[in-house]
């Protein structure tokens, strides 16, 4: 696809004439391990984050922009240049933060991130900023609105289904089933879908204004979308990994579309900020 181009959620290919900016949260801290090598840096926490989600927003006509955990008074002056936020995948959240004691398997927990992207979720909602959240990212999302989680999937939905895959992020391994009536149907194009999954936690009561869009067969909740915006909208899997198929590609494809819509919007709520 030409970088000047979107496609937007019927597939059709549209022309732009400027590529949104797309921030995208770091996955996690993580604690330099590596053997010290010579004029090398010296051990220290360090940003990580799959280049696959900046490749599938990049393919998708957006330019993606990483973002470190910041403070809080960073929110404004962040959210008002971009026109996008993906919450991406990584640890799991602190329980500490839906009201929750930890589970003796839940962990390792960041404070610094939790209270960073749920600031940052928080904030980009309430300025109308269209948000893809993936895996971590869409409990992320369920907490931000007020919703809770299971700590340890096994325990509430069994082994039937393997939600952490020994296979290649690139294998789907289990089925979900969308909802009709839902954005996420109407991109992905089906009612049911073959997904990768790498996580032990999972939605459990939703946030306000989210609706369930996808389950797994063992119940568990694969994809949540807000009732009260245009495009928020959260996946258990992470599609960034099966962008080689047409139907994951896609949901990129309508994310980067409605930040370009966000962009020219005559009165978007952040450029007041």
């Amino acid at each position: 696809m030409n970088p000047l181009q979107l496609a937007n959620e019927s597939g059709q290919t549209v022309n732009s004439g400027a590529r949104p900016l797309i921030a995208v949260t770091t996955s996690e801290i993580r604690e330099h391990r590596w053997a010290l090598t010579p004029h090398g840096e010296p051990p220290q926490h360090e940003m990580a984050l799959g280049l696959k989600y900046m490749r599938a927003i990049e393919a998708a006509g957006g330019i993606p922009v990483v973002l470190p955990p910041l403070a809080t008074e960073a929110l404004a002056p962040l959210l008002s240049q971009v026109s996008g936020v993906c919450l991406s995948g990584g640890p799991d959240l602190d329980p500490a933060t839906y009201g929750q004691i930890r589970h003796e398997l839940t962990g390792p927990v960041w404070e610094e991130l939790d209270r960073f992207e749920l600031g940052l979720a928080r904030a980009a909602d309430a300025y109308g900023l269209p948000i893809l959240a993936i895996c971590r990212g869409m409990q992320v999302l369920n907490v931000s609105r007020g919703g809770t989680l299971h700590q340890h999937l096994p325990d509430i939905a069994g082994e039937r289904i393997c939600h952490r895959q020994p296979e290649v992020s690139a294998k789907p391994t289990h089925r979900v089933t969308i909802e009709e009536s839902s954005r996420l149907r109407e991109i992905l194009g089906a009612r049911r879908k073959m997904v990768n999954s790498f996580h032990h936690q999972a939605v459990a009561s939703l946030g306000e204004r989210l609706r369930i869009t996808a389950t797994a067969s063992d119940g568990t909740i694969e994809a949540v979308e807000a009732i009260d915006r245009d495009f928020v909208l959260g996946v258990q899997w992470h599609a960034e990994c099966l962008v080689g198929g047409r139907e994951h590609a896609a949901l990129f494809s309508a994310f980067v579309a409605a930040a370009m819509r966000y962009s020219q919007s005559e009165t978007p709520l952040v450029r007041a900020v």
